[in-house]
């Protein structure tokens, strides 16, 4: 009974179709086909996340300058230049109005808009990177 069942397996063994001679490069080039697609749209989503990013760095900035101007900021930054000597004999008071008008808020909006930007553009520059100095090349089996 054993026998047999070893000459069936045999037999199916021995009348299988041989695979393409150059079946394994067709299924790398297709594998290698496939990440470029995958890299290309990596960059292509990086892109237009460092677009929207630099966007909002500029709105955030724009609003941070007008915060600025409309929160009497520059008023007290400026009166170190315009009257020092009153400045540093009421340095207490003088530091206590920068630290209630400065527009904290908004300057940390325009601080985390251009983080945000940096991570996008080391992210694109980096996919970019590796799509263009990847050299897919299937080894050829012959």
């Amino acid at each position: 009974m054993q026998n047999t069942q070893n000459d069936r397996s045999n037999k199916i063994l021995c009348n299988a179709p041989e695979p393409p001679v150059n079946l394994t490069a067709r299924i790398l080039r297709s594998i290698e086909k496939e990440e470029r697609k995958k890299a290309f749209r990596q960059v292509v989503v990086s892109g237009m996340f460092l677009f929207i990013s630099l966007g909002a760095t500029i709105m955030s900035t724009m609003d941070f300058d007008n915060e600025l101007s409309r929160s009497g900021f520059l008023s007290f930054i400026s009166l170190f230049r315009s009257d020092f000597s009153f400045a540093i004999a009421n340095i207490h008071e003088v530091f206590l109005s920068l630290a209630e008008s400065f527009p904290a808020i908004s300057a940390a909006f325009c601080l985390a808009s251009i983080g945000f930007a940096i991570c996008f553009a080391a992210r694109l520059i980096s996919k970019a990177l590796v799509v263009r100095h990847s050299k897919f090349t299937a080894p050829s089996f012959s």
